[in-house]
């Protein structure tokens, strides 16, 4: 579904979005559920279980997910990403930790909120629009292009 987004969504070319957006965009679309327990945050939270301690009941699953996830990707036997200089690599966590953490529910209707309020303050309808929603390059930007 990511990389339909980005192909027939035209994410890179609406958004701006650099090849790192990208990347960091599909492999966290493949991580976002890594090591999934089967149970939710609630249940973390409620039976107050080391997973939950550990993110201090914020966004439990997710913050797991993310933090498995890169704990793999970034082993020195499996880093594909060893060869490339250190802000591409911070900027490639930062965004595939945004990206699982836009995946927490229960900041939908915040992060749904924030996007029909930028889109009001720049006039845009889905009447009347079809081009890019938003012009900047912001972190937020593509984080919310992502999440759509």
């Amino acid at each position: 579904m990511a990389y339909m987004f980005i192909v027939e969504g035209r994410l890179d070319e609406l958004y701006g979005l650099e090849q790192i957006d990208l990347v960091s965009f599909l492999i966290a679309s493949a991580c976002h559920d890594y090591d999934h327990d089967g149970f939710n945050n609630a249940y973390h939270i409620n039976a107050m279980t080391n997973r939950a301690i550990r993110y201090h009941d914020e966004a439990v699953q997710e913050n797991y997910h993310a933090a498995e996830s890169l704990t793999v990707l970034l082993r020195p036997d499996n880093n594909f990403l060893e060869n490339h200089e250190k802000d591409d690599i911070k900027m490639f966590r930062k965004r595939m930790v945004g990206f699982i953490l836009a995946t927490d529910m229960a900041k939908h209707m915040e992060d749904l909120t924030a996007f029909k309020n930028k889109c009001e303050i720049k006039g845009i309808n889905k009447q009347e629009n079809n081009g890019p929603l938003f012009i900047d390059n912001s972190d937020d930007t593509k984080r919310f292009a992502s999440q759509q």
